[in-house]
């Protein structure tokens, strides 16, 4: 069947997406070419391909031109032949090529064959052609012949793009051939509604696991298995892609939503059964994101990011599946352009510490202030410590930031100290930090040259077993205490809250989270909850911190039962430094005097 021009877009669209034009691609076709002409005894065989403006000759026999301008090419007309090979006996007597410049000028060409290359999706991209100086004609056998190797020749050419697109564990075709497949959908603008899905066999923790305990045959065994099956289930609805070690991907069309989450869902139940890998019975997992798209370029180049983004969702909520979420892929943009930025932010002046005042519960006096990381971030504007903090433990950059908070903090408190020496400061460290395994020497030689008392300085760190895990942590943390800088535990309640644990750490102060706070003038179960753990903290002597007070009715509660100090939006919001040490140097707080949201 002829190629009908109405799709030459389309076409042309597919050409590109092949990168057929490239030069490895013509050199590695050079033999073939010069089989024809020996095969037909001609002078000249070419391998065209035709794009928009021009027929290249990526291989060649008897000519040194690389290219002919497009409206002069006699191959561009093979491509729309009724029959499979073009052949003009003599074009100085045909009509449509007797004026072509090719045939009445240099070189004189007589003889024309041209078979067209055409693709597996029907696209034909260009010939394989034999041209004559003098008039001839091919017998039965040797047009079999030239159509064979025009078959030979895109066989060749398609061979030559799959190099590198299959996995080697599984056999199954790997990313790039999805890539490339992709781009095909979009040149061939299917209008209907496609289904791009990434799925995960096994978490990366569990494959870590089984690799160092079973070695690589079982694993390999495994992930083989789970593809043959992936693909058992999928059948004829699509094409199954091996794009990780444990993940493989697939394109579905002709689904609804629905279809969509019903195909899933037997997926789910039949990849959880139970297969032998190498004599080793293991499960594998089943994780899949999916997102719905359009066949156009825009959406095909990034669907399987939205995917993969999907998929990692699922597997954080342990479920088996997940729709692609535009807000979630907003945030993670979000994360990615602060982790790029944060180097030249904090070089750029554009990294402060706002402080938040720390009362007597007592007096209702100012007692220190804990620093607070804020960044002003020239297009996204303010971003608070709780996103920024996650993406700089990500990068190489939090160890510096953690040094630059602990030196612009012991110099602030070294200027309050000056007027308020009973002040004290309170920073943050997360687990990350204590991979610095200077972070002592370096914190304790602030305070040196400022010329701050260490008792003066408490860190804050959140509770967990992380501590008693972290070969760093618990050593620096006693080193820190021998010196005298203080230790709180920031978050009490929130988490592991074992006072067991807590007797084998060095601890001075615990800050009680805000859930054992909030709701305590409503609540009898935290109120109960919450007095215990004030009387018990008072009892082994640690100095007891409340978080998040914004009533007046807590405040009351928490200064009968012996909570040492609060701190919360009714008693002082975050401030800059002057504002801080004007609070402290002021009279006693009276939250009686000023509405919550004045503060």
């Amino acid at each position: 069947m002829p190629y009908s021009r109405k799709y030459e877009l389309e076409r042309i669209a597919v050409l590109n997406a092949l990168n057929v034009l490239d030069r490895d691609l013509g050199k590695s076709l050079d033999p073939i070419t010069q089989l024809a002409a020996f095969t037909f005894d001609v002078p000249i065989v070419l391998v065209t391909i035709v794009d928009a403006d021009a027929q290249h000759f990526i291989s060649k026999v008897g000519t040194q031109i690389t290219y002919t301008e497009r409206d002069i090419s006699i191959c561009a007309c093979a491509l729309d032949a009724e029959t499979d090979i073009l052949e003009i006996p003599d074009l100085s007597k045909d009509q449509l090529f007797a004026s072509n410049p090719m045939v009445a000028h240099d070189p004189f060409l007589r003889f024309y064959a041209g078979a067209a290359l055409v693709t597996g999706s029907g696209h034909p991209l260009g010939t394989l052609c034999l041209a004559d100086y003098k008039p001839r004609q091919l017998s039965a056998e040797e047009r079999r012949q030239l159509l064979t190797l025009s078959r030979i020749v895109m066989t060749h050419i398609e061979l030559k793009l799959s190099v590198g697109r299959r996995e080697l564990v599984s056999g199954m075709h790997n990313h790039r051939q999805l890539q490339a497949d992709l781009r095909m959908l979009a040149a061939r603008k299917t209008p209907e509604t496609l289904y791009a899905v990434m799925t995960d066999v096994m978490n990366s923790q569990t494959v870590n696991d089984a690799w160092q305990v079973l070695g690589v045959s079982p694993m390999e065994s495994l992930i083989r298995q789970a593809g043959h099956r992936l693909m058992q289930l999928l059948g004829d609805d699509a094409k199954v892609y091996h794009v990780g070690s444990t993940r493989f991907a697939f394109i579905c069309r002709g689904h609804s939503k629905d279809a969509m989450n019903a195909l899933l869902l037997r997926l789910n139940e039949g990849m959880r059964a139970q297969v032998l890998a190498s004599g080793v019975p293991m499960t594998p997992l089943f994780h899949a994101g999916v997102v719905p798209f359009h066949a156009t370029a825009a959406e095909a180049e990034d669907v399987m990011r939205k995917a993969l983004i999907a998929m990692h969702a699922a597997i954080n909520a342990e479920t088996p599946m997940l729709w692609y979420d535009p807000l979630r892929d907003d945030q993670l943009k979000r994360a990615y352009r602060l982790a790029i930025d944060a180097r030249d932010g904090l070089q750029g002046g554009e990294f402060h510490l706002l402080y938040q005042p720390r009362v007597r519960l007592c007096d209702l006096k100012v007692s220190g202030a804990e620093a607070l990381l804020r960044w002003n971030h020239p297009d996204l504007g303010l971003v608070n410590p709780d996103e920024l903090i996650p993406v700089l433990e990500k990068t190489a950059l939090m160890l510096q930031v953690t040094r630059w908070v602990i030196a612009h903090a012991i110099a602030q408190l070294a200027q309050w100290h000056r007027t308020q020496p009973h002040l004290h400061m309170s920073l943050n460290l997360s687990a990350h930090d204590f991979n610095d395994e200077g972070l002592n020497k370096y914190l304790l030689s602030v305070c040196a040259d400022h010329r701050i008392d260490p008792h003066s300085v408490e860190i804050e760190i959140t509770e967990g077993q992380w501590i008693k895990s972290h070969k760093h942590a618990l050593p620096q943390l006693i080193g820190l205490k021998a010196h005298g800088i203080r230790i709180a535990i920031d978050d009490f309640g929130s988490g592991y809250s074992n006072f067991g644990y807590l007797a084998e750490l060095p601890i001075n102060v615990i800050k009680l989270d805000r859930s054992l706070v909030s709701g305590l003038a409503t609540s009898p179960t935290t109120r109960l909850k919450t007095q215990a753990v004030i009387n018990l903290t008072c009892e082994l002597g640690y100095t007891t911190v409340a978080e998040g007070i914004e009533n007046l009715d807590e405040l009351r509660l928490l200064t009968e039962w012996g909570c040492d100090e609060g701190q919360g939006y009714l008693l002082a919001r975050p401030m800059e430094a002057a504002q801080a040490l004007r609070l402290a140097s002021g009279p006693a707080l009276d939250p009686r005097s000023y509405p919550m949201s004045d503060r």
